[in-house]
């Protein structure tokens, strides 16, 4: 009687030997496998000591031969689950012979992660039902095709072909396929938890959790359950009665882009903050949807179906922000602290849509004004002193520095008439008849970083008594803006070389006296 198994068999060891590949044929039929192939070491390695370490090429192949061309065939699962879970590269090998004593055509399957996924999914989806799971009598049928059919049937075709899919190197392609094995299915996470709790307010407090506004909740029931390709365990891992829940380490859903305007038609005052939705959103009654809008100096936490609100604002020392930001954050604070009512604010979402709704001011009277002129003098002066890199500043330090910030502001392009200077002279050389220049140094701190200004008085001198002079300026002139970052101080002799220069510049024509700022 024809035995086509056999004759497949045979074809396979004789390609085997054919290619210099030892074919070790299963003694048990029970494996999963037919024949453990081993490869020689690869000759062009011979004599590297970097590569002397490296395994030969081993895999495991089941040969399947037939003579009919359905392209298709049932394998039970528990010989898949041999082949899949093996650790090192599986094959198929499927003969057909078309009802000759000779092989007419070959397909060569790779157990590649595709397959291993569909096994694994099979094998998990009938071990969670409530039939038998008797795997050594249940079937998946494997298809092969035109992709799949070897050029020639000799064993060069077959060990290229077992080559290209293992690649250069085992040890990467086992360790690849463990990963795999390990990972499938748990895409969408590897567990479902299932939690009760008391009534409707451990309800809002369960969704304030999921949004980080509260740091726990107390929960009646809870329950975790394995879950892998989107199938649940029939057994739970944990099943516990009371307890309480956390949340930490939550991650925004998004970024999005929050207006302010006093009207409609107001200029607006917009930010940059962080977009968290809760996950119990979809499973909540509208009333209690819930949304919350984190930023730097603000946090807001609002329905958007009912339109209620929760908001706070603060620029505590810990906030610092950009000159630009925090002037734009005081305007909004002085405006919330003194109207007395409703301004119009806008959540604007990445990738489209946008949400409106009222914020509700204070009647506290908090007067921000001081604090907001000083901030405007620092942007004027960032855009004097045209700087390109990224000034930070707090609350603390626009009120510290109030008066230097200001007073270096109105400097800028100031006439000569706020200017007046009385000195006297230490050492000789000085002319009093001779116009004079005198050099001042201004610096003051905006945030992070220190302006300076060297500025130049001229006129004539008036002499007052004990040998003091008085300055009579005609004409103000800053010569040189210096800018430097807090925490890298200036040297001393860099600066008095910037202040040479312009010395030298006006030596020719004017007595020139330097003096300095006492709060340099």
């Amino acid at each position: 009687m024809r035995d086509v198994g056999l004759m497949g068999e045979s074809t396979f060891s004789l390609w085997c030997a054919d290619a210099g590949l030892i074919s070790n044929g299963s003694q048990i039929d029970k494996t999963g496998w037919d024949f453990f192939v081993e490869f020689p070491f690869n000759s062009e390695l011979e004599g590297n000591p970097i590569e002397l370490h490296k395994a030969a090429f081993e895999c495991k192949v089941q040969v399947k031969a037939t003579d009919k061309q359905e392209r298709k065939l049932p394998i039970t699962l528990s010989n898949l689950r041999r082949l899949i879970t093996a650790q090192m590269p599986a094959f198929f090998v499927f003969i057909e012979f078309d009802g000759t004593d000779s092989a007419k055509r070959a397909f060569v399957v790779h157990v590649d992660n595709e397959l291993i996924s569909k096994v694994l999914r099979n094998l998990h989806k009938i071990e969670q039902s409530d039939v038998e799971n008797n795997f050594n009598k249940r079937t998946m049928t494997i298809h092969y095709g035109t992709e799949h059919e070897m050029s020639v049937l000799n064993g060069s075709c077959l060990k290229s072909i077992l080559n290209k899919y293992i690649g250069t190197n085992l040890s990467k392609y086992v360790s690849n396929k463990m990963t795999h094995l390990k990972s499938t299915g748990f895409e969408d996470g590897f567990a479902q938890i299932h939690f009760t709790v008391n009534d409707e307010e451990n309800l809002k407090q369960l969704i304030d959790v999921s949004l980080g506004i509260e740091n726990d909740v107390e929960l009646s029931t809870f329950k975790g359950t394995h879950t892998r390709f989107g199938i649940v365990a029939k057994k739970p891992f944990i099943a516990n009665i009371g307890g309480r829940l956390e949340m930490p380490n939550l991650e925004p859903n998004g970024e999005i882009l929050v207006r302010f305007k006093e009207s409609k038609l107001s200029p607006v005052v917009s930010f940059k903050a962080k977009y968290f939705s809760s996950p119990f959103n979809i499973m909540v009654p509208d009333e209690l949807k819930k949304i919350r809008i984190e930023g730097d100096f603000f946090d807001l936490a609002l329905n958007p179906y009912t339109g209620s609100a929760h908001y706070s604002f603060s620029l505590e020392e810990g906030v610092r922000l950009e000159v630009q930001k925090f002037r734009d954050a005081l305007k909004l604070l002085n405006l919330l602290n003194s109207s007395g009512k409703n301004i119009f604010a806008e959540l604007v979402f990445e990738g489209g849509g946008n949400i409106e709704f009222k914020v509700g001011c204070t009647d506290a009277r908090f007067d921000f004004s001081k604090e907001l002129k000083t901030i405007e003098c620092a942007v004027k002066l960032l855009s004097e002193f045209e700087v390109s890199e990224v000034v930070d500043i707090s609350f603390s330090e626009i009120s510290q520095y109030e008066n230097e910030i200001c007073q270096m502001a109105s400097l800028i392009n100031a006439s000569p008439n706020p200017f007046r200077v009385e000195f006297n002279v230490v050492g000789e050389g000085f002319d009093p008849n001779k116009n004079v220049a005198s050099i001042f140094l201004m610096t003051t701190p905006i945030g992070s970083h220190i302006f300076g200004l060297i500025i130049v008085l001229t006129g004539m001198v008036k002499v007052l008594d004990n040998e003091r002079y008085e300055l009579l300026t005609n004409n103000a002139s800053i010569e040189k803006r210096l800018i430097s970052r807090r925490d890298n101080s200036i040297k001393n002799e860099d600066l008095l070389s910037e202040i040479e220069i312009v010395e030298e510049r006006y030596e020719a024509d004017y007595s020139v006296v330097t003096m300095f700022d006492k709060k340099c």
